[in-house]
């Protein structure tokens, strides 16, 4: 995750302008155009999304009458951007997941990417999970149709094996035959 970041801040430094970064405190900012780009949203997106959840993003610095944002803000927009289109969550539910981040990171000192990498791990393994579990089930399946076609199989070779036997015998000793033959008549 960030180092899909850090390659999607790249991208955004070069269309800051002859690929020049502006700085302001030291910190790197990005426009709300570059924002969206990274993001892969449209800027009214961003807009409404930092109307929404103002608290947790901060002001956005003006810079020539244009927004411009942190790298900190650039984070919290894609936290954002995860729970409201991938985790499907509700604005309330997405502030409600933010405030406990908040507070969880806070109560325990965690920061805020580490807390993030741990997380996003957690779910990448989890998702693996159910994917073998599933695969499993699958297995499973097809394990139970292999056994029940494997003993068709076997009870049709022992029902020809038998038919063969039978033919064998008759032909070595045609008596038989018309014995049986008659036992059945």
């Amino acid at each position: 995750m960030e180092a899909e970041l850090e390659k999607e801040w790249d991208d955004a430094e070069l269309l800051a302008g002859e690929g020049q970064a502006l700085e302001a405190e030291g910190e790197q900012l990005l426009t709300l155009k570059q924002v969206a780009t990274i993001l892969q949203v449209e800027c009214s997106t961003v807009r409404h999304w930092e109307k929404e959840f103002a608290e947790y993003m901060g002001k956005a610095v003006l810079i020539n009458q244009k927004k411009h944002y942190t790298t900190r803000q650039l984070e919290v927009l894609t936290k954002i951007k995860e729970l409201l289109q991938t985790e499907q969550y509700t604005i309330k539910g997405a502030k409600r997941r933010l405030e406990l981040d908040n507070v969880l990171a806070a109560s325990l000192g965690v920061e805020h990417n580490f807390k993030t990498t741990v997380f996003i791990m957690f779910s990448a393994i989890m998702q693996e999970l159910q994917a073998a579990r599933q695969e499993s089930r699958e297995l499973a399946r097809e394990v139970a149709r292999l056994r029940e076609e494997k003993n068709r199989v076997e009870e049709q070779l022992a029902a020809a094996e038998n038919r063969g036997l039978l033919d064998y015998l008759w032909r070595r000793w045609p008596k038989a035959r018309t014995a049986e033959e008659q036992g059945r008549a």
